[in-house]
């Protein structure tokens, strides 16, 4: 299992440095002046702006942070290779490089602030997702071809086929203002926000509707592939063998079944949740909801690339962690996988 984990950790590196690698690269292709637009309408002295790119390192300095300038008077760009080794070093030691947008402010203290928020968030939609996920796909497959599987499956096809964003809307038109108008103000739900202390409602309140929006797509695909899985164990040869030593219907399904059709449901949702911990840009952006995602699209529409490199590689770390803790997670779902290199694996 050690040397599992030490191989997987290994293969990281180059999947994290061609990331940020062509992260890096699409700076030079998207259009847009970052420095350009710290002035927004106003048009920026030219001093100052060679002052902001040498803060920067946009352009090439001296060992006292002045701007050299070639037989023409001009400033000289710094490669970008040689800006990407700086950041690589820069985060080596925790530093994640400073605002373009918010005065110079440090990634790593932006993104302190924005991560719990998106975390919990995440969490509170990984919850609905397992939850209603798995014992919806259990339902429908134990009750094959009954009300309750067809009502599964149509109700889930409906699910995968409608955008997030849209789903999102129209909670927010239902729950929040037309609730509101039929019932003068007396039940609704809030449609925006994440309260505070002299908000209307508590602060778990506002979990409610975003996070059903987040789960909604991922809860129904965790129910048919739930259903699915389970299907397709209840035919296995053991399973027919467990019935005939005369085990009930709950011991056959709960003891035996189930482990081994948890497998790809497990990848899923693990897969999912570290989507999630990511940031879902469009539940965040629907709900004004401040976190990673939301400041990951703000950021991205001001060409703010230090929030977007350091966005960026925080989804990267976190989707490994997620993808190897899921990996270990088979060997206690199936005790016949081995990492190892055992017969057995």
């Amino acid at each position: 299992m050690i040397k599992y984990i030490i191989k997987r950790i290994i293969q990281f590196i180059p999947v994290f440095l061609g990331v940020t690698l062509i992260l890096f690269a699409m700076q030079n292709i998207v259009p847009g002046d970052p420095i350009k637009l710290i002035a927004g309408e106003k048009k920026l002295d030219p001093q100052t702006e060679i002052n902001l790119r040498a803060t920067y390192h946009l352009i090439e300095t001296d060992e006292n942070g002045n701007p050299i300038l070639d037989e023409n008077g001009n400033t000289i760009e710094t490669p970008l290779w040689k800006r990407y080794i700086s950041y690589i070093t820069g985060l080596l030691h925790g530093d994640l490089g400073r605002s373009y947008q918010q005065n110079g402010k440090p990634v790593t203290a932006i993104l302190g602030q924005k991560y719990p928020y998106t975390f919990r968030l995440a969490l509170v939609a990984i919850v609905i997702e397992s939850i209603l996920g798995i014992g919806a796909g259990m339902i429908s497959a134990i009750k094959r071809y009954s009300a309750w599987d067809v009502g599964v499956t149509l109700v889930t096809s409906t699910m995968v086929a409608m955008p997030a964003f849209w789903f999102g809307m129209l909670q927010q038109l239902f729950w929040g203002i037309f609730l509101k108008n039929v019932t003068n103000g007396a039940f609704y739900l809030p449609i925006s926000g994440v309260g505070g202390p002299h908000a209307e409602f508590e602060n778990w309140v506002y979990y409610i509707l975003p996070a059903l929006t987040l789960a909604a797509v991922s809860t129904a695909y965790t129910a048919r592939i739930m259903r699915s899985q389970l299907l397709e164990v209840l035919n296995q040869d053991y399973i027919r063998t467990a019935r005939a030593k005369g085990l009930s219907r709950r011991a056959v399904i709960w003891r035996h079944a189930l482990k081994n059709a948890l497998i790809p449901v497990v990848t899923y949702i693990g897969m999912d949740f570290g989507g999630m911990l990511a940031g879902a840009i469009l539940t965040e952006t629907v709900f004004n909801w401040p976190g990673v995602g939301f400041e990951t699209y703000r950021a991205i529409s001001q060409r703010d690339w230090p929030i977007v490199m350091g966005s960026v590689t925080v989804i990267v770390i976190v989707v490994m962690v997620i993808n190897l803790l899921v990996d270990i997670s088979y060997a206690f779902l199936d005790p016949r996988i081995r990492f190892d290199g055992s017969k057995g694996e």
